[in-house]
């Protein structure tokens, strides 16, 4: 079978990074309004909806092995182009540089401004207090390893942490086996290990189910190259995503941790919808999923993500600590968050992008990012 060339681009996958993004934000726009828990007892209905939000994380950790597994795919032995040492280098120079850029800036945050520095019965009490061991973990990203540090400082560096240290695992142990193992295999021995013990609350702050959800990442990608089914997979994808509610509220009844059974399932549908949306890609006949995906504001949003993401939970806490003294209704307090909140975010985050994640992308972004600002620029006449 003839594998498609090595420069084969998806623009879509930005887009779909971009939204996962600000599925994150906007759930955690609600979760930051008012004092802990207010929201969800006030608009309990809506928060059976935008309380899914948080499976926007699985997606990332899914497009984060789709991605890396896409040009090796794309080789006879399936090895990393410069070695471990090699891809290490590149993952490090990609996603450090921002992450530490957000840690100091949540850091100086927390120093200057005097709301954010004591508990006040809001969701931020939770990335309170700072102590030294917190901040030396976040630095080695290792504060997923403890429920003491796992949340300080700004929350959402949990996951960065665990696939900052997942990079390793692909290069030392996910890729060794990939070669011996067969891959659905594999995948379906990781979930099984990773997940049954989380929900039963055994480690399930650390999220390890992640690591299975990373592999089915890699595994749509060479299923993307290497098949030319398309329907089974689409609507696979559909059933696993109808699933992920149910799923998650039969773990409640039950008595069980439903965040492993949602994220799993919603990472799944994404990975098997991949699989459907990159072979029709590659056959000329491109989905409009796809189109809308690839549109120039997504594709945009998408390359701004990391930034948005690792910047946009101190200032929605902010924003929510200095409008608590108003007294604003709960609904109002969410809509100011929200449709407040999250433009400064999003603002930030642009700047945070041109500032500093710009020179910190990988080949594909950075043509992603002329081509968007060459569009902006109108032609000189």
């Amino acid at each position: 079978m003839t594998r498609p060339s090595a420069s084969l681009k998806f623009p879509y996958l930005d887009g779909l990074r971009g939204i996962a993004a600000l599925i994150v934000v906007a759930y955690h726009a609600f979760l930051f309004t008012g004092y802990q828990g207010e929201a969800a007892q006030a608009m309990s209905i809506w928060y059976h909806v935008i309380g899914y939000g948080y499976t926007g994380v699985a997606v990332f950790i899914v497009l984060s092995g789709y991605v890396l597994m896409l040009p090796i795919a794309r080789t006879d032995d399936l090895r990393l182009r410069g070695g471990i040492w090699g891809f290490l280098k590149r993952r490090g120079r990609r996603i450090l540089p921002p992450y530490y850029a957000a840690l100091a800036f949540s850091l100086a945050l927390i120093r200057v401004v005097p709301v954010m520095q004591s508990t006040r019965g809001t969701a931020w009490d939770s990335k309170l207090p700072i102590t030294w061991d917190s901040i030396v973990a976040h630095i080695f990203l290792v504060h997923d390893s403890s429920p003491a540090w796992i949340l300080k400082i700004n929350g959402p560096m949990w996951s960065v942490a665990i696939e900052w240290q997942i990079y390793f695992a692909m290069a030392l142990v996910l890729l060794p086996l990939w070669r011996r193992v067969p891959p659905g295999w594999l995948v379906g021995t990781l979930l099984l290990v990773t997940l049954t013990p989380a929900i039963y609350g055994v480690g399930a702050s650390a999220h390890p189910w992640f690591l299975g959800l990373f592999a089915a990442g890699m595994w749509a990608a060479q299923l993307t190259l290497t098949g030319t089914s398309t329907r089974r997979y689409g609507l696979a994808a559909l059933a696993l995503l109808a699933l992920t509610p149910v799923a998650a509220s039969a773990a409640s009844t039950l008595g069980i941790a439903r965040d492993g059974m949602a994220e799993t399932l919603a990472g799944l549908s994404v990975a098997t919808g991949l699989i459907w949306i990159g072979r029709r890609e590659i056959s000329g006949r491109p989905t409009y999923a796809a189109k809308f995906l690839q549109s120039r504001p997504l594709v945009f949003l998408g390359l701004i993500s990391y930034s948005l993401y690792l910047f946009h939970s101190p200032l929605l806490a902010l924003l929510n600590l200095l409008t608590l003294p108003l007294g604003l209704p709960v609904i109002t307090h969410y809509i100011v968050l929200t449709f407040l909140g999250i433009p400064v975010a999003l603002a930030v985050a642009s700047g945070m992008f041109w500032l500093v994640e710009r020179h910190f992308l990988n080949t594909r972004q950075r043509e992603a990012t002329v081509e968007l600002r060459s569009v902006s620029m109108p032609s000189e006449c």
